[in-house]
């Protein structure tokens, strides 16, 4: 049994890992644990996006029943998806039961809760979690704000599973999976961190906020200049709360505002931005793979070549050979006429 007490919705991915006392590897906003062998098999991952919200990510396979006792002295908002494990709640006399492929909306405050997770079953777990501040900093108008204050009344005191949809499900996958790294993966996370509010709310039923948005002279104006933020920062991309500030705009509606003014998200300009850049340093400044995938912002050479080949439909070696080859062909023309 581990006793926990929860201050802020940080604390847990902190005083897990002091009680496991893991091993943690750890940059400016994301600290990955991996656990001692004799608790387990696996890590658990924390992205803090800003303070007030982060996201949880935990692949572990027990080697003992993991049972924790947790004081959550703070108002906790999260959403949560269970991708495979076993988990068992009791809290205020009530219980909850979580298994494979099972979504949860919670909403805790100044409660003692009973956790425990099965041994020997893989537990893959993600959890975008929230103070109910930061979630309201989403509303993009008093409309849209009441809709999500509903939320938390609903759900207020309780861990309620919402429905399950191929959309969420292809959300988390794309979390659990991303690899990107570095600011790129910050972008991506916070991206996908939105969308999934945005189709909790869809399937959750208690104020929507799925569907088109009304966008006045003035929004479009600001998302204009958002995308011309986008396209000259986009080796070095800005993160959504940036590009939120500097145009004046909520992000929520910054986000779901471009995605349907431009047909792309912001995510994706950015992405292709840089594979445009990525051209003219093969054709023109003639860089190769590596030192092209550096240049437009690729920390990873694998990652580039997997973006290349998505957007291109071949890999950027590959197109670096059609290049020499076509200036062979060229080459060889010119001196046939000389």
């Amino acid at each position: 049994m581990m006793n926990l007490n929860i201050t802020t919705i940080h604390d847990l991915f902190d005083q897990f890992t002091r009680t496991v006392e893991g091993y943690v590897h750890q940059n400016t906003w994301e600290q990955r644990l991996t656990i001692p062998s004799d608790i387990g098999r696996g890590s658990v991952t924390r992205i803090r996006i800003r303070p007030g919200m982060e996201i949880m990510m935990t692949d572990i396979t027990f080697e003992q029943d993991m049972k924790l006792q947790i004081q959550e002295s703070c108002q906790l908002f999260e959403l949560s998806y269970c991708v495979s494990g076993e988990i068992h709640c009791e809290w205020n006399g009530k219980k909850s039961y979580t298994n494979s492929q099972t979504g949860n909306v919670t909403f805790l405050e100044d409660v003692q809760v009973y956790e425990e997770k099965k041994a020997g079953i893989r537990n893959q777990l993600l959890e975008i979690r929230f103070t109910p501040d930061e979630l309201l900093h989403y509303a993009g108008d008093l409309t849209e704000k009441q809709r999500m204050e509903t939320w938390l009344r609903h759900h207020r005191g309780n861990i309620d599973r919402y429905p399950d949809t191929p959309a969420i499900q292809r959300c988390v996958s794309e979390m659990i999976h991303c690899t990107h790294l570095g600011t790129m993966k910050r972008l991506y996370m916070e991206s996908k961190a939105l969308e999934f509010i945005a189709l909790f709310g869809e399937s959750d039923g208690y104020g929507s906020v799925g569907g088109s948005i009304l966008l006045h002279r003035d929004d479009i104006m600001k998302l204009q200049q958002t995308r011309d933020l986008v396209n000259n920062h986009f080796e070095q991309p800005l993160s959504i709360r940036e590009l939120s500030k500097r145009v004046g705009m909520n992000e929520f509606k910054l986000k779901k505002g471009f995605r349907e003014l431009f047909g792309m998200t912001i995510f994706e300009l950015v992405r292709q931005k840089r594979m445009e850049k990525a051209l003219w340093y093969m054709e023109v400044a003639r860089l190769n793979v590596g030192e092209t995938a550096v240049s437009v912002g690729y920390s990873n050479a694998s990652n580039f070549t997997t973006a290349f080949r998505k957007h291109y439909g071949c890999n950027p070696s590959e197109y670096v050979k059609r290049i020499n080859q076509l200036d062979l062909e060229r080459n060889r023309q010119q001196n046939g006429l000389n």
